[in-house]
């Protein structure tokens, strides 16, 4: 029997700079990050004036979600239970943690500021968090053993143990 195949899109769009556009879609337990405008946002660089100047400025723009879009390339979309989004006043953030081997590396934030459309927004933020409450969280341990930094805090008191431990044996 096939599973029902949800989707559910959300492009946001900075109100003070139009160039700041991020596509996000929640596709069942995942999420993608979409940079539908990457292509016209180089068209646009390759025609100014200003080359260095604009190229600068659409890096600044766009470095965080091409980041998610690479490393999504490499591994997959996000399982949603390492996303969070938020709006607040307007502004709005989303906070993914990528995971490497299983284990949560370091969060990439997005923020996009004050969003064209804050309804859209806020039914985005609301989505996400019916789909998390129904699905299970994607986790590998508990607690701190989730993150490679509790992993290596770990590996740092064991190895100070064993160097206190062989200190006290020669002494």
């Amino acid at each position: 029997m096939l599973k029902n195949h949800k989707t559910y899109t959300y492009t946001a769009r900075n109100v003070d700079n139009p160039d700041k556009v991020v596509t996000f879609t929640l596709d069942d337990e995942r999420m993608r990050v979409n940079l539908t405008d990457l292509l016209d946002q180089a068209e646009t660089v390759s025609s100014s004036e200003s080359k260095p100047k604009q190229l600068i400025h659409q890096i600044k723009s766009k470095a965080k979600p091409v980041f998610l879009k690479v490393r999504e390339k490499i591994s997959g979309p996000v399982h949603i239970s390492d996303v969070n989004a938020m709006l607040k006043d307007d502004k709005f953030l989303v906070r993914i943690w990528p995971r490497v081997a299983g284990l949560r590396l370091a969060p990439v934030g997005i923020n996009l500021g004050q969003v064209d459309n804050g309804d859209a927004a806020e039914a985005f933020v609301n989505e996400l968090k019916t789909r998390k409450e129904t699905e299970p969280a994607v986790k590998r341990f508990v607690g701190p053993l989730d993150y490679w930094i509790g992993w290596a805090g770990l590996m740092l008191l064991v190895g100070l143990f064993i160097r206190r431990s062989r200190q006290g044996a020669a002494a």
